[in-house]
This record gives structure tokens, C-alpha cells and sequence, in this order.
């Protein structure tokens, strides 16, 4: 029997790097990592061109044979000739450098050398292996190498480290690393490399650090007054029972007001223009995942989910006469027929037109009725809009999905249809192959959900840092509000208030069957729904409170975000003194203390505003406080480097995760330690406490 043929690493190395060496790239070194017990982990191969670039991939055992990559190591990957480090005597320093090669050479000096691999390759591997240790760090000569040696220092922070002198690595050619610097010393010995050991890193001071301040702004807190009379029990009692802000309870509740009003009404906002508001609302809850928002979501959604229900009994049953009457249509087809064939026979052609005529059925069967929706296609959206003129609420229970739906690629058309889809007036035509053409009449829809504060945070930076996230789309969240949580919570265990509930049930219905001639709207041809007016004292108090308002956004003090968001309020005051003045059931034209409320609205609405836009602009303070969250898996000493590397949100790039630091500098909780290596001198951070 003839055994079978089992490749070996460094026939592997050439198979896999055949396409390089075919490109120029000569072979220079198969490097092998072992685990602790001296198994072979992986391999790097290596390859260089004569013109200098560089060729190096890891190269694993699959189980069956080799293949490029790394194994996953959930403790980090293994340092290089780690079974020798863990050998040696722990009295004699252990030499890291930057590079394989390098590690051999001092090795072949009879020195405990090891590496992580490459500039890059600190993050990734596991350190544990020298905590107690004497280090010394032999750094390339270049920046790369200054921020590999930074980088090591702060994992071997339970280490005794030294750095190789300065004049040593400066003596070395751009670049240049242990291997230069023994080829222009062949004599040196492993004494003669201990004695180059004389850095000692910097070791912080302990100071007593100053608390960072709050990185949130203080926000008003709910009046309850703000709320229509109608349903402000019931959203206290469900706020009560649900152990959450009122804030909670009251942004749906205005929302789903809104829902059941529809596009079936609105609000002129000056006296002689055509600038109407018609009442649809985006609101947003923002809280951690224990705050109880989603929970707070539901009483609003029971009530249009309630309503949906009854309109869909009415259209069932719409439904079932239609069809009655398309099978009577049908059954007398046949005897048009013949009432057709024995006109003709007389040539008694208008007979014959008659009876066709009357065995037609022309009649359309009647759309099904929605409020909620969703999840929807822009062109499903569009079908239900045009079945549903009134217009509808997208209910999401996290936002944050939807808004990365619409940042998936070839989704771009999206946003522009939820932009026009605020306004509640514009028409919207999708094409799209394999369904055609859909038309939307007017794009009409209110927004309700939820959303976690560092995921909201995520896409105010995007439109903060400007391009495809600033289009408005954030800023249309004009009913979004991110309030504390109570001091104290208790358990509680209790049926809502029925009667409460039963009123606001009522008022639900009421709006949803609302007559607009009734309430004392008006018509006029350029209104694409019928209107009614502010009274001559709301009028007036609009004009009071809207000239300084918009001339405090002219004059540039605001951020750019800021302004665009708080440019809104003026139609956002229109579309709540819309929905408080018919949700009360008042007739006629609004009145200023209903506007007044709408104004104290807006006024909460701001503050909460600010706290939202704050995780983007507060100059590195949010992301001071999560360094300090996470400290434990930083060490004592770090680089801005080893920040940004981790991907943590908010410190994702150099500029956020230096500002960071900044901060925490600033009130004392880390000083700055200049390593000086050769190079240009790298600035690590270590805790003052």
C-alpha cells in the first residue's frame, strides 16, 4: 500500500505564493509561531521583490491542508518563539522587536527575543506570556517603529521595561533595524546587546483627577399641561403603571393623534399666503434598553391598531356587498347575451347597446383600509398611500433598523420619498423595473419609534461631520426626546384607569371621523385640503414669537445642524397647534392659548434637542466618559492609536479619540508620556490613579 503524500509548510508557502513569485517576488523566509506546548500555531510567509515591496501572508492548517490565513485565537495570537521565552530564565530580559528576522538574530546571539509580527500586529496578539517580566523594546528606526514600541509599552504595563538607547537607533539608516545594526557590529555579543538597555519609560505621577462633568445637557421636564385635556389622564396613568418618563407616553400620544387626523385637514399659517400645515408628526423616545420605551410605545399603537380594526370590519363588509354584486353581474352576462343576439336578429342595434350596457360592471372594489405600517417598500408605501389619501404612521419599535435601511446601498431613492413624505403634500413618482411606474399622490406619513442613545449618536456624527447623512432626514425627528428616568422605581401591579382609557378612545374615534365642515374648515382652490385659520390674538402671538425665533437662526450663532433643526419649529408649531386644538374638540379657528401650548411645546422640544445633537459636539467629553467605562481593557498605558484601532463608537477615528483624551488630560485623569525611541518621540497615556 502506498502511503500517502502529506505536503509540508514550506512546500505549501510556494504553492500559495506562486501568483507573487510569478509578479517578481523572491521567497525570503517561512517564519513558524508554535502555542505554549510547542505545536506549530500558523506560518508567515515571506516574500520581497527587488524593487523592494513586500509580500507577507499568514498561512494556517485547515484540518485537511494549508491555506492563507490565521487561526482565530480567542485570547490573542502567539508571540513569536514563545515556547523559548517561556523557557528562559526570567532573570534575562526579553528582547521585542519589530519582525520575525529581527527576533531571530538576537536569538542566534543566545538572547530571549520574540515579536507580535509587524508594526500593526500589538492589538492582536496575546501579551500575558511576559507580565512580570523584564522587557527590552529595540524599535525600527522610523515612525512606524516609535508607535510599535508606544503601543508595546502599554500591554506590558505589569512588565519592568527598558527601550534600547536612543543614539543606537539613531545611528541606524532610515528604517533601519536590529539586523542593520548587527551587520555594521558582527562582533558584538549578547553582553555587548544587554548594555544597550538603558530607557527607562516615564512612570505617571499619581494626582488626584477632577470628575468629568455630565456630557448631557440638562433637559426640561414634561409639563403634563402640554398635553390635549382629552388624554392626558390616560398617558399619566400608563406613564405611572409603566414606571417611565411621562415624556414617554406623551410623544406617541400626540403622534398617534396626529395618525388618526390624517391628511384630512389643515392649519393656514398666515392670513393672505398659501402656506398650510397639515398634522403629521415624527416622534422619537430615545433611552437605554432598560428605560421602558418600547413598552411606553404601546398604549398609542393599541389605540390606531384599535381603530384599523374597525375601519377594516366596515371595509369587510363593503367587501362582501361588492362581491354580491359582482356575482349577480356575472350570472346576468349570460342573459345580456341573449338579449343582445335577439336585438340584433331585429337589427335593433340600440337595444343591443342597451343590454350590453347594463350587463357591464365598472364598479372598483373598495380599498382596504390602513393606519400602521411597518415595514414597507417605497413602492408598497406608495400603493397603501394612494389607498390611503389620509395618509399613514410608520411605526418601528427601533429606528435605528430603518434608518439603516435607508443607508443600504442602491437605497439612495429612500431618503428623497421620507423627505417629501414630512411635508405631507408633495406628489412622488417611483419607476422601477419589473414594476413600473407607481405615482403617489401626495406622500403623507407620520413616524413613531424607539432608539438607544449611542445608536441615535452614530447618525447625528454623520450629519455633524456633513455629506450623505446631512440631507434633514435627522432633523425631521421634531418630536424626539431622550429625558431622564426617574430616581426611583417601584413595582406595580394594577389595571389601567378604564375610564381614562375609555375617553381617549373616544377622542381617537372622534378625530378619526372627523368632519373638517363640521369643525368649521374652509375650501379654496389652491388648498389641496379643506383649512381653518388662527384667530386675530393667535395670529398676532404667531408673529411675536416666530420673527425672533427666525432671526436668532440668521444670525449664525447656531451650528449648522442646530439651525436646520430649529428651522422646522415653525411648522412643527402649526402641526401641534393643530392636532391640541382638534384633539380638545374645538371648533373655528385656533386660539392663543391653544398656540401657546404648541409654543411651550417647542420650547421643551428645543431642550431636548440639544441634549440629542450633544454627543457630536461636545468636544470629546462623551467619549472621555466611555474611555473611562472601558478602562480595564485598556491597561495602564495606551496610545490614541490603540483607541481608534478598537472601533469603539464614538472614538472610531484619530481626530475623536486624540479630543477624548484631551479631555480626560484636561481634569487630571491621565498625563502624557513622551517616548523617546529613536525616532520621532511617540506620546503614550497613562493613568493618574
Amino acid at each position: 500500500m502506498s502511503a500517502v503524500m502529506v505536503e509540508t509548510p514550506k512546500d505549501a508557502a510556494r504553492r500559495l505564493a506562486a501568483g507573487a513569485m510569478r509578479d517578481g517576488f523572491k521567497p525570503t523566509a517561512l517564519h513558524e509561531y508554535h502555542n505554549a506546548d510547542g505545536t506549530p500555531a500558523y506560518w508567515r510567509i515571506r516574500c520581497k521583490h527587488p524593487k523592494g515591496d513586500k509580500w507577507i501572508r499568514p498561512m494556517r492548517w485547515n484540518g485537511h491542508g494549508y491555506e492563507i490565513g490565521e487561526p482565530q485565537f480567542p485570547n490573542g495570537k502567539p508571540l513569536y518563539r514563545l515556547p523559548e521565552l517561556l523557557a528562559a530564565d526570567h532573570a534575562e530580559p526579553v528582547f521585542i522587536v519589530e519582525g520575525e528576522a529581527c527576533a531571530d538574530a538576537l536569538a542566534k546571539l543566545g538572547l530571549t527575543a520574540t515579536t507580535s509580527g509587524g508594526a500593526t500586529s500589538v492589538d492582536g496578539a496575546d501579551w500575558s506570556s511576559l507580565r512580570g517580566r523584564k522587557v527590552t523594546i529595540w524599535p525600527d528606526n522610523d515612525t512606524p517603529g516609535a508607535e510599535y514600541a508606544a503601543d508595546v509599552i502599554a500591554k506590558c504595563d505589569k512588565c519592568d521595561v527598558r527601550l534600547i538607547a536612543p543614539d543606537i537607533v539613531q545611528g541606524l539608516p532610515d528604517g533601519g533595524d536590529v539586523v542593520d545594526w548587527l551587520a555594521a557590529h558582527p562582533a558584538s555579543t549578547a553582553d555587548d546587546i544587554r548594555a544597550l538597555a538603558t530607557v527607562e519609560p516615564p512612570i505617571p505621577q499619581r494626582i488626584e483627577p477632577t470628575p468629568l462633568p455630565d456630557p448631557l445637557p440638562r433637559v426640561p421636564a414634561f409639563d403634563a399641561a402640554l398635553l390635549p385635556d382629552a388624554v392626558r389622564t390616560w398617558c399619566e396613568d400608563a406613564a405611572e403603571g409603566l414606571q417611565v418618563p411621562l415624556d414617554f407616553l406623551a410623544v406617541p400620544a400626540m403622534v398617534a393623534l396626529a395618525g388618526a387626523i390624517g391628511r384630512s385637514i389643515g392649519l393656514a399659517m398666515k392670513r393672505n399666503d398659501r402656506w398650510l400645515e397639515r398634522p403629521l408628526l415624527w416622534g422619537c423616545v430615545i433611552g437605554r434598553p432598560s428605560s421602558g420605551k418600547s413598552p411606553a410605545l404601546n398604549p398609542a399603537r393599541r389605540m390606531l391598531e384599535r381603530l384599523a380594526r374597525v375601519e377594516r370590519d366596515a371595509y369587510e363588509s363593503a367587501l362582501r356587498d361588492y362581491e354580491a354584486r359582482a356575482l349577480v353581474a356575472e350570472a346576468g352576462k349570460s342573459n345580456a347575451k341573449d338579449a343582445i343576439k335577439a336585438a340584433l336578429k331585429r337589427n335593433d342595434s340600440t337595444a343591443a347597446r342597451s343590454a350590453a350596457d347594463s350587463a357591464l360592471f365598472a364598479e372598483e372594489p373598495p380599498s382596504e383600509p390602513r393606519i400602521v405600517t411597518n415595514d414597507a417598500t417605497v413602492e408598497k408605501l406608495g400603493e397603501l398611500l394612494n389607498q390611503n389619501p389620509r395618509g399613514l404612521v410608520q411605526f418601528r419599535d427601533e429606528l435605528a433598523g430603518w434608518l439603516a435601511s435607508l443607508d443600504r446601498e442602491g437605497r439612495e431613492g429612500d431618503r428623497a420619498f421620507w423627505l417629501e413624505c414630512w411635508n405631507g403634500h408633495g406628489a412622488f413618482t417611483v419607476d422601477r423595473i419589473g414594476r413600473g411606474t407607481v405615482h403617489i399622490d401626495a406622500c403623507a406619513m407620520s413616524l413613531l419609534g424607539g432608539m438607544q442613545p449611542g445608536k441615535l449618536a452614530e447618525y447625528v456624527r454623520g450629519v455633524v461631520r456633513g455629506g450623505f447623512a446631512d440631507d434633514g432626514l435627522i432633523q425631521r425627528l421634531q418630536l424626539a426626546v431622550y429625558p431622564d428616568l426617574p430616581a426611583s422605581w417601584r413595582y406595580t401591579d394594577r389595571a389601567p384607569d378604564p375610564h381614562a382609557e375609555a375617553h381617549a378612545w373616544e377622542t381617537f374615534k372622534r378625530l378619526r371621523q372627523l368632519d373638517p365642515v363640521a369643525v368649521g374648515a374652509e375650501s379654496a382652490p389652491w388648498a389641496d385640503v379643506p383649512f381653518i385659520r388662527f384667530d386675530d390674538e393667535a395670529q398676532a402671538l404667531l408673529i411675536e414669537w416666530i420673527e425672533p425665533h427666525m432671526q436668532r437662526l440668521r444670525e449664525g450663532s447656531e451650528p449648522p445642524w442646530i439651525e436646520s433643526h430649529l428651522a422646522k419649529y415653525q411648522s412643527l408649531v402649526g402641526r401641534l397647534a393643530l392636532v391640541l386644538h382638534l384633539a380638545d374638540g374645538h371648533n373655528g379657528a385656533v386660539s392663543a392659548d391653544t398656540l401657546a401650548k404648541a409654543l411651550d411645546w417647542c420650547a421643551y422640544l428645543e431642550g431636548h434637542a440639544r441634549r440629542i445633537y450633544a454627543p457630536a459636539t461636545d468636544g470629546g467629553l462623551s467619549g472621555a466618559h466611555l474611555i473611562l467605562k472601558r478602562r480595564a481593557e485598556l491597561g495602564e498605558r495606551f496610545t490614541a492609536r490603540d483607541l481608534y484601532r478598537r472601533g469603539w463608537s464614538g472614538l472610531a477615528d484619530p481626530d475623536a479619540a486624540q479630543a477624548a483624551v484631551d479631555v480626560l488630560l484636561e481634569y487630571g485623569h491621565l498625563i502624557s508620556i513622551e517616548v523617546e525611541t529613536g525616532g520621532r518621540p511617540t506620546i503614550a497615556y497613562g493613568w493618574t490613579s
